[in-house]
């Protein structure tokens, strides 16, 4: 189980400062190399002990920034591997230039390896999202395209409104072939990234293993 500060450090991480990023308890016990430790191994830079100090300071604590920063110092030997670089390229995360010299060159090349991953996700992911777009265009040009049918078939409808409900239908039908064709291409573009993904993950599982 993970010691209650690594949660809470990341849980207030994950709401993008929406919480203070320490609370009463942890100001008062001062775990200040564990909580270092805790930033350091999830890659948050110098910045974030001048977030504790603000956090701290309303109840009259100064964190000791030289332990902090040694057990931030032993948290990122943890964070600047190559797995965690190639995982935090492949979730689309910026990496903040938080590692030591002698670590930082093979975790920007994992990195650069997962950004790779998460480009053709991302095409893969737009390409899903026009398919779905286009077949809700398509089927709502169906619906509209049933109701002008049933238009014409009504006896009551005059000549001139049979007419503009004819142009109508002439008009959704152009719409409905580019709704099918927005459709074609957005498969053809989806599969086309899937093949890419599937040539990436054999390519990256032997090194960073599978996801």
């Amino acid at each position: 189980m993970k010691p209650v500060w690594i949660i809470l450090v990341a849980a207030c991480g994950l709401l993008a400062g929406s919480c203070a990023s320490l609370s009463e308890d942890q100001c008062m016990t001062g775990d200040w190399a564990g909580i270092g430790y805790g930033d350091g191994a999830a890659g948050y830079g110098t910045g974030r002990f001048g977030d504790h100090v603000k956090a701290c300071e309303k109840y009259g604590v100064m964190p000791e920034q030289s332990v902090y920063m040694t057990g931030r110092a032993r948290g990122l030997t943890v964070y600047c591997q190559p797995d965690r670089g190639f995982r935090v390229g492949r979730q689309g995360s910026s990496y903040g230039g938080v590692c030591p010299a002698s670590l930082e060159g093979p975790f920007l090349a994992a990195y650069s390896d997962g950004r790779l991953v998460w480009d053709v996700q991302q095409r893969y992911d737009r390409a899903q999202s026009a398919i779905n777009d286009a077949e809700r265009r398509a089927d709502d040009i169906d619906r509209q395209m049933r109701e002008a049918e049933a238009r014409l078939a009504d006896s009551t409808v005059t000549d001139d409104e049979k007419r503009a409900i004819r142009e109508r239908l002439k008009a959704l039908r152009d719409d409905r072939y580019s709704a099918g064709e927005d459709r074609r291409q957005a498969i053809d573009a989806r599969d086309q990234a899937d093949r890419d993904l599937s040539r990436l993950r054999a390519r990256f599982s032997p090194v960073y293993g599978g996801w």
